[in-house]
C-alpha cells in the first residue's frame, strides 16, 4: 500500500550554503525504504530557504529512522556544496520526525542523517541503525585523524592547511580566517603601517604613545595612564589578560630570600613579613617555567628571556601591591632583589621584566595550550568516538565548533617556523616548543577544574578578584546545566559505567591529548555520574569562559606595549642603581616587533562577524522536550549571572566585563 510523506529541507543561512547542484533524497524506515527522489526547484536550494515536497512511497515505511541525501553536479558547472541544516518528515499518520543535520553535502557523496532523538550505543536496536553507527564512526575516524606538530605536546588534527580539513570543520564564509588574520589590514586599521617596514628602536615612551590612538579603547587608555603604578601592576594579576597565575604564599621559597628589612617600608609599621605570611596577605607569581629556556633571535639579534619571581602584599586598603622582584631564579650577588624603595628606573624595569615573562606564559600556556590545544583534543576525540546521535555529542559540539580551523591556522601563521612568534617574541624559535613541552608535563586535571584550581592557589578570599568571582558563577551555571542533561540520559552510575562510547572517548583524550601521563590525573574511565558531570563541565568551561578570560582582553592590556612587551632586547640588570631611562627604551621591543604583536592581538581580540554566545545554541541538535527545557534553564541562569556582574560593575572605575555571558563565545573559534 502506497503512502505519502511530507519532507521539508532547510538550507543553512550562510551566504554559500545553497546549491544549484541536483539534490536527491530517500527515506529509510523500520519496515522499508523509499525510492530516491529528486528535489525539484527552479532556483536551486538557496541560503536560508525551506523546501517542502511530498514523497510517494510504494510501501508503508514504518518508523522513519534515516534520511539519505545525494548530490550530483551539473555536467558543465563546478561542484556546488550544499549545507543542509535540518530535515523534517511528516508521516501519513501525522507523526513528525526531526533530523538535525548541520552538515555539508560535498561532491557526489551521500549524507545519511539519523532521526534526532539522542541515543547511546545500546539504543541502536535495529540492524539498520547498527550499520549506520558503524559507518558513521568509520567515516569520522578516516576524516579526522591525529597528527603530531612537535613531540611532547598535545596531538592535533592531521591537516597542513585549513583546506585539508573536512568541509564541516571549516569556517563559514562569514568567519573566513583569511579575513581574521589579515595582518596588513590590521596595520592600516591601527595606523601602524609606516612602522611595518622599519627595524629601529623606540626613542622614548612619547613616541610609542603617538604611534597609535588608544583613546577610543577605554581599558587601553586606562592602562596607558596607570601602567607604572604599583597598585595597577598588582591588579592585573587578578583581572588582566592572564588572571590565573597568582598564588597565596605561606612560606618564602629558599630561592627568593626576601628579608624583613627589605619589605618593611612596603608593609608599614607594626608588622613583619612572617606575620603577613601567616595572615595570608602575601602572594607570589613565579615564572619558573621560563628558567633556562634559550631566548629567540630576531633578525639576527639575540633577544633576552628571564624567569622572574614577584612577591605581592595585600595591604590594609585591600590593594595588591608588589613588594619584591627577583628577575632570575637563582639568588646571588649578580641577581639582586628589586624593591619599591629602589630608584624609579630600577623598579620600573624590574616590573617590566615581570610583565614580559607574563606575556610569554599568557600567550603560550594560558591561552594557546590550556584553551586552544586542549579544546582541539576534546574536539577530535568527540568527532572520532561519539556519533551525531549521542547525547554528549549533541551537548558538546556547539562548544567545539570551528576549533580545528582556528588551530590549524594558528599553527600555520603564528607558531610555525617564521610565524609571528619567531618574528616578535623572545620565546620564538625553539623556546616556544620547550615551554609548551614543559607546560604539558606539568598540567593536571585539577588545574583545569576551576574550583579546585582556586583552592590550590589559595585565592578564594582575595578581594577584588573579579575574574574568580565571575568565573565561578559561569562554572556553576554550566555545572547545573550539564548535571540536568546527564541525569536525563544516565539514570544511575551503572549507566555511565556501561556506556562504552564515553569510556573510549575518555581514554582517547587521555592518550592522545595528555600523552597517557598518569601524573596528569585525567580520567580514563567514568564510574559515576558525578565524575562525568565534572569532566563535561571542565570541557565546556575551558572552551568558553576560560578562553574568553585570556583572549578577549589581549588588546585592552597589551596595546600599550610597555605593559606587555613581547621581547626584551637587552639583558636584565645584575646590580642596582645603574638603570637609566635610556636603558628601558633599549630593552623594550623595537618598532617592527611592536607593530607585529599589536596587529596580531588586535585581530585575535576582535569579535568575529558571526558568533554563537554562551548558551545560545543556533544548532538545535536536541529534539526532545526535556533537554530543550534544560537549555532554557541554562539561559536563565546566565541571564542572572549577567545581572549580578552588571550590578557589581556599576561601582567600579575599571569594569571587568570579559565574563559577561553575552561576551563569551561557546567555542574556541578566534
Amino acid at each position: 500500500m502506497s503512502a505519502n510523506y511530507e519532507v521539508t529541507l532547510d538550507t543553512g543561512d550562510d551566504c554559500n550554503a545553497g546549491t544549484i547542484d541536483k539534490i536527491y533524497l530517500s527515506l529509510v524506515g523500520s519496515l522499508s525504504s523509499s525510492d530516491k527522489f529528486r528535489v525539484w526547484t527552479l532556483s536551486g536550494l538557496y541560503c536560508g530557504s525551506s523546501k517542502t515536497m511530498t514523497i510517494e512511497s510504494k510501501h508503508e515505511l514504518g518508523e522513519i529512522l534515516l534520511v539519505k541525501l545525494y548530490k550530483d553536479k551539473h555536467l558543465l558547472l563546478p561542484e556546488d556544496s550544499w549545507y543542509c541544516q535540518y530535515v523534517t518528515v511528516k508521516a501519513p499518520n501525522n507523526t513528525v520526525y526531526n533530523f538535525p543535520c548541520y552538515s555539508w553535502l560535498v561532491d557526489e557523496n551521500t549524507l545519511t542523517i539519523i532521526e534526532g532523538k539522542a541515543r547511546r550505543r545500546c539504543d541502536y536496536q535495529s540492524p539498520i541503525l547498527e550499520e549506520h553507527w558503524i559507518n558513521e564512526i568509520q567515516s569520522r575516524q578516516e576524516a579526522y585523524q591525529w597528527s603530531t606538530f612537535v613531540p611532547g605536546i598535545p596531538r592535533n588534527i592531521k591537516a597542513e592547511n585549513t583546506t585539508d580539513l573536512p568541509k564541516d570543520a571549516q569556517f563559514t564564509v562569514g568567519r573566513k580566517l583569511n579575513l581574521v588574520f589579515n595582518i596588513d589590514s590590521a596595520f592600516l586599521d591601527l595606523g601602524l603601517n609606516p612602522l611595518k617596514a622599519s627595524q629601529k628602536m623606540w626613542n622614548n615612551l612619547g613616541e610609542i604613545r603617538k604611534s597609535m590612538d588608544l583613546s577610543k579603547v577605554p581599558i587601553a587608555a586606562y592602562v596607558l595612564k596607570h601602567w607604572k603604578k604599583d597598585t595597577f601592576f598588582g591588579y592585573q594579576f587578578m583581572n588582566g589578560s592572564n588572571p590565573q597565575l597568582i598564588k597565596q604564599c605561606t612560606h618564602l621559597p629558599s630561592k627568593f630570600p626576601v628579608t624583613d628589612e627589605m619589605v618593611t617600608p612596603s608593609l608599614g609599621p607594626g608588622t613583619t613579613l612572617q606575620e603577613e605570611l601567616q595572615k595570608g596577605n602575601i602572594y607570589i607569581v613565579d615564572y619558573e617555567m621560563l628558567d633556562g629556556i634559550p631566548a629567540n633571535s630576531i633578525c639576527g639579534k639575540q633577544q633576552c628571556l628571564e624567569a622572574p619571581m614577584c612577591l605581592l602584599y595585600l595591604n590594609p586598603e585591600n590593594e595588591l601591591i608588589p613588594i619584591a622582584i627577583q628577575i632570575r631564579q637563582e639568588p646571588g650577588p649578580q641577581n639582586p632583589i628589586f624593591l619599591p624603595s629602589d630608584s624609579k628606573y630600577d623598579w620600573l624595569l624590574a616590573k617590566i621584566w615581570v610583565r614580559h615573562a607574563d606575556m610569554q606564559i599568557h600567550q603560550l600556556v594560558s591561552h594557546l595550550l590550556e584553551t586552544h590545544l586542549f579544546a582541539e583534543i576534546f574536539c577530535i576525540a568527540t568527532l572520532r568516538k561519539l556519533p551525531n546521535a549521542h547525547p554528549l555529542f549533541k551537548l558538546l559540539m556547539p562548544h567545539l565548533k570551528f576549533t580545528l580551523h582556528i588551530n590549524t591556522s594558528a599553527r600555520q601563521l603564528l607558531i610555525s617556523e617564521g610565524g609571528v612568534f619567531d618574528q616578535a617574541f623572545s620565546t620564538g624559535g625553539i623556546a616556544k616548543v620547550q615551554i609548551l613541552q614543559r607546560a604539558t608535563e606539568q598540567i593536571t586535571y585539577s588545574s583545569l577544574c576551576l574550583p579546585e584550581n582556586i583552592a590550590s592557589r589559595g585565592v578564594g578570599k582575595l578581594p577584588k578578584y573579579y575574574y574568580r568571582d565571575d568565573a565561578l558563577k559561569i562554572w556553576s551555571a554550566i555545572n547545573r546545566f550539564v548535571e540536568n542533561i546527564v541525569k536525563i540520559y544516565y539514570k544511575d552510575d551503572a549507566t555511565v559505567l556501561g556506556d562504552s562510547e564515553i569510556q573510549e572517548w575518555a581514554t582517547e583524550i587521555f592518550t592522545e591529548g595528555f600523552l597517557a601521563r598518569q601524573s596528569s590525573g585525567f580520567p580514563t574511565t567514568f564510574h559515576t555520574r558525578a565524575e562525568l558531570i565534572k569532566f563535561l563541565t571542565m570541557i565546556m568551561f575551558t572552551c568558553s569562559a576560560r578562553h574568553a578570560a585570556v583572549n578577549s582582553g589581549q588588546y585592552d592590556w597589551g596595546s600599550w606595549m610597555p605593559n606587555n612587551p613581547s621581547t626584551m632586547q637587552k639583558p636584565a640588570p645584575s646590580e642596582k642603581g645603574k638603570t637609566v631611562k635610556s636603558d628601558i627604551m633599549c630593552t623594550l621591543p623595537g618598532t617592527l616587533e611592536t607593530a607585529t604583536v599589536i596587529a596580531t592581538i588586535y585581530l585575535l581580540s576582535k569579535t568575529p562577524p558571526s558568533t554563537a554566545k554562551l548558551g545560545i545554541y543556533v544548532e538545535e541538535r536536541f529534539t526532545e522536550a526535556e533537554p530543550q527545557a534544560c537549555i532554557e534553564a541554562f539561559q536563565k541562569d546566565l541571564q542572572q549571572v549577567t545581572l549580578e556582574i552588571e550590578k557589581r560593575n556599576e561601582n567600579l572605575e575599571l569594569k571587568y566585563e570579559y565574563l559577561l555571558p553575552d561576551r563569551i563565545e561557546n567555542s574556541v573559534a578566534i
